[in-house]
């Protein structure tokens, strides 16, 4: 892009040549990455700084030139990975993004608040607050670190083979990478620098994310789909579900000036679990013909979904898990049953529990005391993750007090089984002969919630 020096006494103008960083004196460590930690902008967007010149990688003594945050969600951040090359000569500047990319993929949020402290200077706690004020709040315990790093390429010119990778890598991955063209030009003293995006193209940048989000959807409605028809066998088979057995949709999902209210007697809102081949594994009478039809959970779901008002237009399930909105009792949803039997263990997040760890605070609750999946899951560092945690529970023989572990309303978990095969009628009363006790709704006595946060390991 040509720049112009305009003379406003004589009205002349003057095209003023574009330089190179080489030809300038200028280079990546002591001005490129000076300006970028000075002005973030300069490499295509708003950021908080993380860190620069970071070496301490596990057995490598590779270095990061720029380590950036940004917020993609209340609680939620993602970091930014951004290489600098003053000239275009480089054909592995890619490359070597993508590597430190690889390299910071499985930070946590403390990870951050420790590189943030030291590069500052500051003290972690005073670190910690400045990134929880430019995070916000989680819904639960510590803000998340996306394991996706997004990645900034910022030099003064880009090679073909560079260009050419990072847009297949967008194209056919959908990662998320970003080119930034800076040219500097000299006006006397003066020097100034132009910052432009050439990838994605300013023009074209709604449309690849709009391509992207339309392919990430149809993904995970294929995914839901898949996993739903994978846990109702697996739910059957570990006799948490039978066959015959009456299923209730969600209450909270029927609002209370709905035309029908919810009621385990009302037909709209039961369906019977069937023995069938394929998808069609539930029956339910349709309230207008009275026929009975078979159907998936998640066609069930949205025929309901599609009479009560909360979708319009053709009947359809695409986007819907039928997991999620059919239970045992209009409370739990079959999803998360599944998840507290044991039977979504392989989740991403199940791979992160410390076991151990979780073992220890399980045989510290005191005797008559209760705590929360997600108190647990918060304690031993992996908030948000109370799914996994009960899954753990559910399986791991060597956990002891089990069923001093409730859900977050204190209730005990419908999916709660006992070695010798006693359901959440035994859980209670364990519970009842260490003198806790229960409301009418089954609701456990907060006076007695235990935090296994504040649990000092003595």
């Amino acid at each position: 892009m040509p720049l112009f020096e305009v003379n406003r006494k004589s009205k002349r103008v003057q095209e003023i040549a574009p330089k190179t960083f080489p030809e300038l004196k200028l280079w990546e460590r002591q001005d490129l990455e000076a300006w970028v930690l000075s002005t973030p902008g300069l490499a295509g967007g708003e950021f908080e700084i993380v860190t620069s010149e970071f070496d301490r990688f596990d057995k490598s003594n590779e270095r990061l030139d720029v380590l950036g945050l940004v917020q993609i969600g209340p609680g939620r951040g993602r970091l930014m990975v951004i290489e600098l090359k003053r000239d275009g000569t480089s054909t592995t500047v890619d490359l070597q993004a993508i590597k430190y990319a690889a390299f910071v993929a499985a930070v946590e949020f403390a990870d951050v608040v420790e590189m943030y402290a030291h590069h500052h200077g500051v003290p972690e706690e005073k670190a910690r607050e400045k990134l929880l004020d430019f995070l916000g709040e989680a819904e639960e315990g510590e803000p998340q670190i996306d394991d996706t790093p997004r990645i900034v390429l910022l030099a003064g010119d880009f090679r073909a083979e560079v260009t050419t990778t990072v847009l297949w890598l967008i194209d056919n991955f959908e990662m998320e990478i970003r080119c930034v063209r800076l040219q500097p030009y000299q006006v006397g003293d003066r020097l100034l620098v132009h910052s432009e995006t050439i990838i994605p193209l300013p023009g074209a940048e709604k449309y690849l994310l709009g391509v992207q989000r339309k392919r990430r959807k149809a993904e995970r409605v294929q995914e839901q789909k898949a996993r739903a028809q994978r846990l109702l066998p697996q739910l059957v088979e570990a006799e948490q579900v039978k066959v015959g057995q009456t299923l209730y949709f969600r209450r909270d999902q029927v609002s209370e000036a709905a035309a029908l209210p919810w009621s385990t007697k009302e037909a709209l809102y039961s369906a019977t679990l069937i023995a069938s081949e394929g998808n069609r594994t539930m029956e339910w009478e349709d309230p207008d013909t009275k026929e009975r039809v078979e159907a998936s959970p998640s066609n069930l779901a949205a025929r309901i979904l599609h009479r009560l008002g909360n979708r319009s237009g053709e009947v359809s399930s695409s986007g819907i898990n039928g997991m999620h909105y059919w239970t045992l009792n209009g409370e739990i949803s079959l999803r998360d049953l599944g998840a507290e039997a044991g039977l979504l263990d392989g989740s991403s997040a199940a791979s992160h529990v410390d076991r151990a760890a979780l073992r220890a605070l399980c045989s510290a609750i005191p005797s008559g005391s209760w705590t929360t999946y997600g108190d647990l899951a918060t304690a031993i560092g992996v908030p948000g993750a109370a799914q996994a945690v009960a899954g753990v529970i559910a399986t791991d023989d060597q956990i002891e007090n089990a069923q001093q572990v409730l859900r977050s309303t204190g209730r005990i978990s419908p999916g709660w089984k006992a070695e010798d095969g006693g359901g959440p009628e035994s859980a209670r009363a364990l519970l009842e002969q260490e003198g806790l006790s229960f409301d009418e709704s089954g609701v456990a006595d907060p006076d007695k919630r235990w935090s296994p946060v504040d649990h000092d390991g003595g």
